[in-house]
Formats: C-alpha cells, structure tokens, sequence
C-alpha cells in the first residue's frame, strides 16, 4: 500500500479526525497558550492538535485499505469550529477547548463514518460525539477559574476549516505523535 506497509499484516493505532492545516495548527496553537501557560501539565503539540470523530484503536493493516475506501466516500459538509471554552475533565486530567456549538456538519460525518466503520466489525462508543482539542493532558491540580479562550478574531465569526483525516497515532517516549494516513477535503 504505501512504503511505510500501512497495508501489512501488523496493526496500527488508528482514528478518524477532523484535521487542521499547518496554519490553522499555528492559530489555534497561538489562541491557546496563554491559558496553556497557566496549568500544570504535558502541553499537546500543535503538530497533535484535532478533533477525533471515530476512535478505531488497534487495526490490523490489512483493514488500513478499507478504512481509506470509507474515508473517500465523500464529499462530507464543511464543519465549522470556533473553541470559546475550556473545560477541566478530572478523569483523564486533561484541559480541552470545547466549541458552545456543536456543528451539525460533524454530526453528519460521524453518522456517516460509523455506519460505514460498523460493518467492518467495529463497536462505535456509546458516547454522543463531544468535539474538543485536547490542550493539556497530565494535568497535575486543577486549573485556574476563569480561564478563556477565543479560536476566532473578535468580533468576527470566522472558525476554523478542517478536513477528514484516517490518522495513526504511535507512542513514543516524549508522547504520542499523530499522523495523517489518509486526508479527504470538506466542503468539495
């Protein structure tokens, strides 16, 4: 399949998400770092930063084909995010940036994955989707009341665009690092 054998018989750790440009990475790495200034924790790399749609674990490679098929059957709705808030979730101590409104576009794409994703004999989460970008994980003492953040220019209702990605995450001793596999555009 391709030269790293995502297609071999070895498994992969692998997530549908919704993926951000290089740039738009950067502007919501920037929009965030003054509230990720103020808490105890492993800061997410802007070059992890998503929103996962369909959570698949491990993979055998073989699968890695037919989840690119599911993903290129498209074209999905744009989906339109602007994060305003930060939520502090002690379970997994992680600080997320949430969005006040969840986008009916990325509904639809989730609906539209895990119906497809299911017949391969995968159990989606019973969990309705939450999207978020995780900012903070290890989070060490709560974080200060207050704390805000805006991913869109005030005043302005500009959010930022994604695209569908089938992304790999491998661990590593500073962390987990994300890849796109596998991208589709928005909106097409």
């Amino acid at each position: 399949m391709n030269e790293s054998g995502a297609a071999g018989p070895h498994r992969l750790r692998l997530f549908f998400a919704l993926w951000p440009s290089a740039a738009e990475r950067q502007s919501l790495a920037a929009s965030t770092a003054a509230a990720i200034a103020q808490v105890d924790g492993q800061a997410i790399p802007a070059a992890n930063l998503h929103v996962t749609l369909a959570f698949l674990g491990m993979v055998p490679g073989r699968t890695f084909v037919h989840l690119v098929e599911i993903g290129g059957q498209g074209p999905y709705p744009a989906v339109e995010l602007a994060f305003d808030r930060l939520e502090y979730w002690a379970k997994p101590r992680v600080l997320v940036a949430r969005p006040s409104l969840i986008p009916a576009a990325g509904l639809e794409i989730v609906d539209r994955l895990w119906g497809r994703i299911e017949r391969l004999g995968f159990e989606r989460e019973k969990r309705p989707w939450q999207p978020h970008l995780t900012l903070v994980r290890k989070v060490r003492r709560r974080p200060p009341e207050g704390l805000r953040i805006s991913t869109a220019p005030a005043g302005s209702k500009a959010a930022a665009r994604w695209s569908l990605a089938l992304v790999e995450s491998t661990t590593h001793p500073s962390g987990a690092r994300y890849k796109a596999l596998a991208e589709w555009p928005l909106g097409g």
